[in-house]
């Protein structure tokens, strides 16, 4: 392989650990640099002498020149006959092998293992390596090749140059989509929050918008973002005073709240927006970081809280879990006796009951421990945004 076959192939290497999509792109042009049959990234557990070569889009567990079903009989079935399996059970990470030291040849046609397998799909020799090892799981290679293509001395040799780099591959794609999973679950979090979120960069422009931001922004009532993410309310003045505390959070660390109050409807009252600076270092190259969090509440917006909850914490019967949520509503008790068809009297007894339990005394005390204590698990009530 010369050498800017080599460096090309070490740049798909890297490449992969970011952008799982093109892991099958380098296997296949490992596959074209060794002459293989077939090439697999998968994982291994000797324990159970179980291996999954299963695949998605954002796995470096991958195969190519293999059929997809041959894969998965292999991770069903025949990984337990694999003979060549145990006796690489204590191959070092970061180390490899032919597999004609791993099980005499002259055995290995009488196997299940191979006439089964191997032989169906023109495989007989294998290198085999493994990039990352830990307890008795392992991520390994296997590039297969057909009887006549025994492995050279030189190609090992080659392969083991490139094995360092594929193991630090796999160990930043693991810690990439670590980050991933957790920038996913934070934005899920973000995402539930019953309250509008726009994060903005230190120059005003949204780098996160939240699903109720989203919400609110869609009805053009008092807020909306415009196609450059930046910040727009019912009239120029307010849009001015918005975009100068979002300015002076950034720059300053100031947080402060302003009303805005809405035009194109006829709700009388006004959202609130509160500016939060947050600690924001940027460094070239690294993209633009949250430098403030805006939340935008609109008053008419009721909260739904799962009535299990309240069973759960307090001990309230769903008939009292009911009236508590609607009460967190908004609702009123005798607007609640009047939805529900009982009399002004069983609500009065029903809340009697709820206040009891949740050792409060009054509704307001009520409404105020439902809302520090669950208001960041409640949803947006059923009444969706629209423009009168």
């Amino acid at each position: 392989m010369d050498e800017n076959k080599y460096d090309d192939l070490i740049g798909k290497i890297y490449d992969a650990a970011v952008m799982p999509e093109l892991w099958p792109v380098f296997l296949e042009q490992l596959s074209d640099a060794f002459g293989s049959k077939g090439t697999v990234l998968y994982l291994v557990d000797f324990a159970s002498r179980s291996a999954t070569c299963r695949s998605d889009e954002i796995s470096f567990l991958q195969s190519v020149r293999t059929d997809p079903e041959t894969v998965l009989s292999y991770d069903r079935y025949y990984s337990k006959v694999n003979v060549w399996l145990e006796n690489s059970r204590d191959l070092p990470e970061g180390k490899l092998i032919t597999t004609d030291r791993l099980f005499p040849v002259r055995e290995l046609i009488k196997t299940e293992w191979y006439n089964d397998w191997l032989k169906p799909q023109d495989y007989f020799h294998a290198m085999i390596g493994h990039l990352l090892k830990q307890d008795t799981l392992a991520v390994r290679l296997s590039i297969f090749r057909a009887k006549r293509q025994p492995f050279s001395a030189d190609e090992t040799i080659l392969l083991a140059r490139l094995v360092p780099h594929l193991r630090r591959s796999c160990m930043i794609h693991k810690k990439f989509s670590e980050f991933q999973r957790v920038l996913a679950t934070n934005t899920d979090l973000l995402n539930r929050l019953p309250v509008g979120l726009v994060l903005f960069d230190k120059c005003g422009q949204a780098v996160f918008v939240n699903h109720m931001a989203e919400t609110l922004s869609r009805s053009s009532d008092g807020f909306c973002l415009n196609a450059a993410g930046r910040c727009l309310t019912g009239n120029a003045n307010q849009t001015r005073a918005l975009r100068r505390l979002i300015g002076n959070a950034s720059e300053q660390g100031q947080g402060n709240a302003m009303s805005l109050h809405r035009y194109a409807s006829n709700r009388p009252r006004p959202l609130s927006a509160i500016a939060v600076p947050l600690q924001s270092r940027p460094l070239p190259f690294a993209g633009s970081e949250p430098s403030v969090a805006l939340f935008i509440c609109d008053p008419d917006i009721p909260f739904d809280l799962d009535g299990n909850l309240l069973t759960q914490c307090y001990g309230l019967s769903p008939v009292e879990a009911k009236l508590a949520t609607a009460l967190l509503r908004g609702q009123t008790p005798s607007d609640y006796a009047k939805t529900r068809g009982i009399s002004n009297n069983t609500v009065k007894s029903q809340l009697k009951q709820v206040l009891a339990k949740t050792g409060t005394h009054r509704q307001s005390e009520l409404i105020q421990l439902l809302m520090t204590g669950f208001g960041m698990l409640a949803s947006p009530g059923e009444a969706a945004l629209t423009k009168d």
